[in-house]
């Protein structure tokens, strides 16, 4: 992506070169995969509820000494300009992505921060990271990315 100039990508891709940055400057750091599971209250593109089935999401944290882990997504603001049409440099986009460093929506859930691993039992693999459903047959891992080979609905609902 640095090479190319080309900085667009789905949020494991963005969020994975700002993770490889700040280890590069010794700043711990982790991509973060889950989904979301409510509706934004800041922007229409960063949240959903009801039918979540392909609201997986990357986010990427930094740790900060005596404080914990942070997020600091910028495949957030990378999709809210994209989704919404926004330009890059409005005041809209500057003041999302400064309400957004250190701070997010809570309405995500993660799954894990693992990465290259394998499953208990897993034929195929190792899996670079779990964010998405993962199945095997007889002949083989199924591609979840496919919805012909592999279908699946995940919903959610607000409770309480």
């Amino acid at each position: 992506m640095l090479e190319s100039g080309d900085l667009g990508g789905k949020c494991a891709d963005i969020n994975s070169l700002f993770v490889g940055l700040a280890r590069a400057a010794e700043l711990p750091a982790r991509d973060f995969f889950g989904i979301r599971v409510a509706d934004s209250k800041l922007t229409k593109s960063l949240g959903r509820s009801g039918d979540i089935t392909e609201a997986q999401h990357c986010r990427a944290e930094v740790y900060i000494d005596g404080k914990g882990w942070f997020p600091v997504d910028p495949a957030d603001i990378r999709k809210f300009v994209l989704e919404e049409n926004i330009p890059l440099d409005s005041d809209k986009t500057r003041a999302l992505r400064e309400r957004l460093f250190g701070n997010w929506e809570m309405n995500w859930v993660g799954f894990n921060y693992a990465r290259d691993f394998t499953l208990p039992g897993q034929q195929d693999g190792p899996i670079g990271f779990l964010m998405y459903p993962y199945a095997e047959t007889a002949h083989g891992s199924k591609d979840s990315l496919d919805p012909e080979a592999f279908s699946y609905t995940i919903t959610s609902t607000e409770i309480g």
